[in-house]
């Protein structure tokens, strides 16, 4: 497992830069722009911070992509850290480089980092290395990071302007995150919807085809035997 912190922009710097805890180098020297998975973000998404309002520093944004490069995945989550002197929100992560069977791991030193960023770096590891009840964005990333099998790549909370498909966890509305149902539950419901429908179809053709079916006829030959034997006595 290799770990960098991604670090604020707070100059606004065209090239992004990270660290391993000892020095800090340029994102495209840990990850190249050519082998960025579709989709990949270093920050914390607009359309979540507005859809959250007043409190964009509880939000956590993490994404999986499960097969990124030679059976490597790729883990990231995002933190708001503050503001740039424009008013511009900046943003903390961690990115995970892991092996096709590895788990990201939230005890990791952070005392590389100036200051200003510890604090949040603190903030971070501390909200995912034990998770409080009812803080579920930190729930969602630790749900996320824990998936045994990832069907493509995924975020812990819903995109509605990604142009690339995810699989999310939860989604977020005005009351806060809700879990979404899992493919497998939807797929299930349909499933058993479906098979109530087809037995329903079943016994309504089975009651219309009993109303309909002609009687069946009766083979007289006995009778007429028994009615023939009893004449020839009579007589």
């Amino acid at each position: 497992m290799h770990v960098y912190w991604l670090l604020p922009n707070r100059d606004q710097r065209d090239d992004l830069l990270a660290s391993d805890g000892e020095k800090i180098v340029s994102l495209r020297q840990i990850l190249e722009p050519r082998l960025r998975p579709a989709g990949f973000s270093h920050g914390v998404p607009a359309e979540l911070l507005e859809k959250c309002g007043p409190k964009p520093a509880e939000v956590l944004f993490a994404q999986r992509f499960p097969d990124w490069n030679d059976g490597r995945q790729l883990f990231a989550v995002s933190t708001p850290a503050g503001v740039d002197t424009s008013g511009r929100v900046v943003h903390l992560g961690l990115l995970f480089i892991l092996e096709p069977h590895e788990r990201p791991r939230f005890d990791l030193p952070c005392a590389g980092l100036s200051e200003d960023d510890q604090s949040y770096a603190r903030a971070l590891l501390g909200r995912l290395a034990s998770v409080r009840r009812g803080d579920l964005w930190a729930q969602s990333v630790r749900e996320l990071s824990e998936l045994s099998s990832p069907r493509g790549p995924a975020t812990n909370v819903e995109l509605e302007r990604s142009v690339v498909p995810f699989h999310a966890l939860y989604s977020v509305g005005p009351g806060g995150l809700a879990k979404k149902s899992t493919t497998w539950g939807k797929a299930r419901a349909r499933s058993t919807i479906l098979l109530l429908i087809l037995i329903a179809i079943g016994f309504w053709l089975s009651e219309r085809a009993c109303q309909h079916s002609p009687r069946p006829l009766v083979w007289s030959g006995a009778a007429h035997g028994v009615s023939a034997e009893t004449e020839r006595i009579r007589e």
